[in-house]
């Protein structure tokens, strides 16, 4: 080496600001386990892997919090896990039932607040459908299909989609079934589940999304109520949000700003700020946006009792149950077979407070067990419950 030049003088990096407020983010984590050993001293644990939350900020995506834990089943040994948040996929359940409701009306199957009966549902050849509370033939409005949370409403709505009222055992006829199942699916990547949020750290799954061109008819069925395509705990607090926002689908972002580096190392000048980025808006009337909201008011607050059973699945997220503020939600318990074993995913979608949404939060808990009687936890309406409460002791809602 004779000489050197140079070229480009060297600079210091640039720093990002977080949007997590660590202090809440270790109080999220901490919900996490307890209420995760409270699930397993309870006997819903025996084989779980694990629990996910994620907070957003419902008017402009930042990350709040993103907090999972892995579980090994084997040993109970629990461990840190934040990316599985937006790595790891399970299947949503009844969670997707406001999407679904979406669909049928961009479809023009279903009109408004509109009543269809929650009747056992028989094709052809096929295993039988039924909601938890089936008993017969039951009037029930779209509202009132999230509030008791019918998965009866959403195959009628599904077969519609196909051009094929339901008729008891039909034979249903599955040209259209690629082409009803993507309308499905539009609709549910509108509010952010099966595809990109756009969220800032790179490695995202959109979740395990079957090829359209290779789905049957059961598996659109299936789709309508959550039981086929699997979602992340991230997309799911995107949905909340977007519900929040009445349809407009932001880019959760974990970066709030980029700054220069001062001469002692530290925090230098504003680089760029990061605004709300829209990623897309859901078509939906002003109208039935109401429906969906009224009906996750319902999934919490709504009738303790129909046909002598408990009525609104979100009962453990009401102020009653020690949620400080008004809590609008929607359910998923999915079905699913772990091991050999039947166990569910445990999940909540939703957004606090109902009249003013500042926060959303998805969770997900799966292979939770299933009781005699069909007994399942809790274990995601007590986590979202504690959280709203942790934010609003923290922060306090406006």
């Amino acid at each position: 080496v004779t000489g050197t030049e140079v070229k480009q003088k060297g600079s210091k990096g640039d720093n990002l600001k977080l949007t997590v407020d660590l202090k809440f983010q270790n109080a999220v984590d901490k919900i996490l386990e307890t209420e995760m050993n409270n699930m397993i001293a309870d006997g819903f644990g025996t084989y779980s892997t694990g629990a996910y939350a994620v907070v957003l900020d419902s008017k402009t995506g930042a990350v709040l919090a993103l907090s999972g834990i892995h579980r090994d089943e084997e040993t109970g040994a629990m461990e840190s896990n934040a990316n599985g948040t937006f790595q790891s996929a399970f299947v949503p359940g009844s969670v997707v039932k406001p999407a679904t409701l979406t669909a049928g009306w961009n479809a023009n199957v279903i009109a408004g607040n509109q009543t269809l009966n929650d009747m056992p549902i028989q094709i052809a050849g096929s295993s039988l459908i039924e909601s938890w509370f089936t008993n017969g033939a039951l009037p029930i409005t779209a509202v009132q299909a999230l509030e008791y949370s019918s998965n009866t409403y959403m195959v009628q709505i599904a077969l519609k989609m196909l051009g094929q009222p339901y008729v008891p055992n039909m034979a249903v006829d599955g040209t259209d079934r690629v082409a009803a199942f993507k309308k499905l699916r539009e609709a549910f990547a509108s509010y952010g589940m099966g595809t990109s949020t756009g969220f800032d750290i790179p490695g995202e799954t959109p979740g395990y999304i079957t090829a359209a061109d290779k789905i049957t008819v059961s598996d659109l069925l299936m789709e309508s109520f959550g039981q086929f395509d699997t979602y992340t705990p991230l997309q799911l607090a995107t949905y909340g949000m977007t519900l929040a926002n009445n349809g407009e689908r932001l880019a959760p972002h974990i970066v709030e700003g980029i700054y220069e580096t001062n001469s002692e190392g530290g925090m230098g000048k504003l680089v760029k700020n990061i605004t709300p980025k829209i990623m897309d808006k859901v078509n939906i009337t002003p109208e039935n946006m109401d429906v969906l909201h009224n009906g996750m008011y319902q999934v919490v607050h709504g009738n303790d009792f129909v046909n002598g059973q408990i009525g609104a699945t979100g009962y453990y997220m009401r102020p009653s149950q020690g949620a400080q503020v008004s809590i609008s939600a929607k359910t998923g318990t999915a079905e699913v077979t772990y091991k050999g074993v039947p166990v569910t995913v445990n999940n909540v979608v939703a957004y606090a407070p109902t009249e003013n949404p500042q926060i959303s939060i998805g969770v997900m808990v799966p292979q939770t067990t299933i009781k005699e009687g069909g007994v399942t936890s809790k274990i995601s309406q007590n986590i979202t419950r504690e959280i709203t409460n942790l934010y609003n002791s923290m922060y306090h809602f406006k």
